[in-house]
């Protein structure tokens, strides 16, 4: 209990990577959320006394069948290889809290099945999944290989009214735990009036009475296998080294058809959950799903290629898109789902005069979800601290395309659309998003205080922190380095120390800040978005210029430093200094003629606002 928070939890779990965890539920707007104060190792781990936890168990070798049945209810049996890293008395698995596990074997043997009931824990990891144990009657061995069989049931999908249904437990609908690389064999028997798409590739299919029955199974490791369900007109096309295959809803959802409110889900990963919110539709005639097949499928081929000739070939070569109600997309491995408003012509969505809305609709987010096919199912991070980096990835990534299609100052305004909201103000206390934590909190960021911070912070500032490492580089580093990262981790996991020191390898010879320890010290593990304002005065003659100037930095704390380009344009062409900033930091350069122009940071390369 304490004087002006109230009652605050305080939590040990010695098998977390951060063992402890001080917080509170807190209700807001009829959600609840788990407030995070503070989360860290214990002593004894940060000294070394004890060894830091490591992954319990290894898991391989998928085997599912689900049964659809015509009311929609979704029954599986779970198979897969679990082979221990230490010795165990159970295995943890997370699941969708819409399925119901009612028994699980062990090697064929009974097991028991505990349910782990802790609203805490479960908002504290991100509130999507919920947590049982499956305990055998014997310890398991380090290191033997067991086969864990669990059935389970629930409703994963929903009518969403004219035939468009909704798959909400898209990554969780079966058990999995940490999103581990694993092939998959799966099977799936369903209504033969719909169709349904999934990840892994078809090996047989057939027709038993009112239910289709298809095999499919992955041709390489994947981290998540998932399945979308509808009545759909299919479109393909082969665009270099691609095939897409476009499914499209025959009609839209109840309530797009009938030009009244639309309830909107935003973008949810495995681990979270939003609130909703409601868009106003335009007037005018149903709209038709089906027209836009062609065009996007052409379009994400072409990402795709724009993709695979800079970060090099992915493993998967069938991409099947498909739409899904809601505002947002996710990319499995070839499977997309997106937005059932990206399959619609502009004037027929929502706030049709919003330009950000239709970019992100048009553009935008087919793009990050098919750069995730390298970031995130190629290359994956471990821990909430190290999240940020594949998202931060693919959002940049759809930027570059975007940029290639249409010029260098549009994807410099969404850049700059992106700077505005980091700096938006919260009404309660007139403090920016960006100031409620280092992009390294991950899911800690979605608080009470400003719900939509994580994702704010997470894919913008994310998408800032990669355009600054590019600027820094040079384009043409910058893709060696992407490429190296995909080359090194490739069905591995890294982490934001890793990533500095791949980055600090491709910077130009002799640059200020070598290690890049300062660029993440400020932009990675800090807060702030500086204000900047130059002056600058010239001496001599040619060839004995002497240019001088400061730079003042405000908005920012005393220790907050980055670098920041000042652009000289003389008769002989552009000079491009980097300087560090600080509260006044100056800078002197000769120069052999009389500059003609100075610039600070005339190319928008530094996340700040300049006077």
């Amino acid at each position: 209990e304490t004087k002006t928070a109230g009652t605050l939890d305080l939590m040990f779990d010695p098998r977390a990577p951060q063992q402890i965890t001080v917080g509170r539920l807190t209700p807001r707007n009829d959600r609840l959320f788990y407030d995070v104060w503070c989360h860290f190792e214990g002593r004894s781990w940060r000294t070394g006394r004890r060894p830091r936890p490591q992954p319990e168990f290894k898991l391989s070798n998928y085997r599912i069948s689900a049964s659809i049945a015509l009311d929609l209810r979704v029954s599986v049996v779970t198979k897969v290889a679990v082979t221990p890293e230490m010795p165990l008395a159970s295995i943890g698995f997370d699941i969708s809290p819409q399925m119901r596990v009612l028994e699980a074997k062990v090697d064929g043997k009974p097991a028991e099945v505990f349910g782990r009931e802790s609203l805490r824990a479960d908002l504290l990891r991100g509130g999507s999944n919920e947590m049982f144990l499956v305990a055998p009657d014997t310890p398991l061995e380090k290191g033997r290989r067991y086969e864990v069989e669990i059935r389970h049931e629930g409703d994963v999908v929903v009518d969403s009214g004219n035939g468009v249904y909704f798959v909400g437990s898209r990554g969780n609908w079966y058990p999995n735990r940490d999103l581990q690389f694993a092939d998959y064999d799966l099977t799936y028997r369903y209504p033969k009036a719909l169709t349904l798409v999934s990840t892994g590739d078809v090996l047989d299919e057939r027709t038993e009475g009112d239910f289709h029955i298809v095999h499919r199974k992955t041709s390489g490791v994947v981290r998540l296998a998932g399945f979308n369900l509808g009545d759909y007109q299919k479109y393909t096309a082969h665009e270099g080294a691609a095939t897409v295959e476009v499914y499209a809803n025959r009609r839209v959802e109840t309530a797009l058809a009938r030009h009244g409110d639309l309830l909107v889900l935003p973008p949810l990963q495995p681990w979270q959950r939003h609130p909703s919110a409601i868009l106003p539709l335009p007037p005018g005639q149903n709209p038709d799903p089906t027209q836009q097949t062609q065009a996007l499928a052409i379009e994400i081929g072409n990402a795709y290629e724009f993709y695979r000739s800079r970060f090099g070939p992915s493993p998967v070569t069938r991409l099947t898109v498909s739409p899904i109600p809601g505002r947002f997309g996710q990319g499995f491995p070839g499977l997309i789902y997106l937005s059932t408003l990206s399959y619609l012509k502009p004037q027929d969505r929502p706030d049709s005069a919003s330009p950000s809305l239709q970019l992100f609709f048009s553009e935008l987010l087919h793009a990050h979800e098919v750069a995730h096919q390298w970031w995130g199912n190629l290359v994956t991070t471990d821990g909430y601290q190290d999240g940020w980096i594949m998202e931060g990835l693919a959002n940049y990534s759809a930027l570059m395309y975007l940029e290639k299609k249409k010029g260098t100052r549009v994807m410099e305004d969404v850049l700059e659309d992106y700077k505005h909201a980091l700096l938006a103000k919260k009404k309660e206390d007139g403090k920016t998003i960006e100031s409620m934590g280092p992009i390294t909190w991950g899911l800690r960021l979605e608080s009470s205080q400003a719900p939509t911070a994580y994702q704010t912070i997470t894919y913008q500032k994310g998408s800032w922190i990669f355009h600054m490492l590019r600027r820094r580089m040079g384009d043409a580093a910058f893709q060696d380095m992407l490429v190296a990262l995909i080359q090194r981790y490739r069905y591995r996991a890294i982490s934001v120390p890793q990533l500095q020191t791949l980055a600090a390898e491709f910077l130009p010879k002799g640059s200020p800040d070598p290690t890049l320890e300062l660029f993440f010290d400020n932009w990675i593990y800090d807060v702030g978005i500086p204000t900047l304002k130059m002056s600058h005065t010239t001496k001599g003659k040619a060839p004995n210029v002497v240019l001088s100037g400061t730079i003042q930095q405000t908005e920012v704390g005393h220790q907050f430093s980055t670098l920041v380009p000042v652009e000289i344009t003389t008769a002989k062409g552009k000079i491009v200094k980097w300087i560090a900033t600080g509260e006044d930091a100056t800078f002197s350069v000769k120069l052999a003629s009389l500059p003609s122009k100075v610039v600070l940071d005339g190319s928008g390369s530094v996340l700040a606002i300049r006077k």
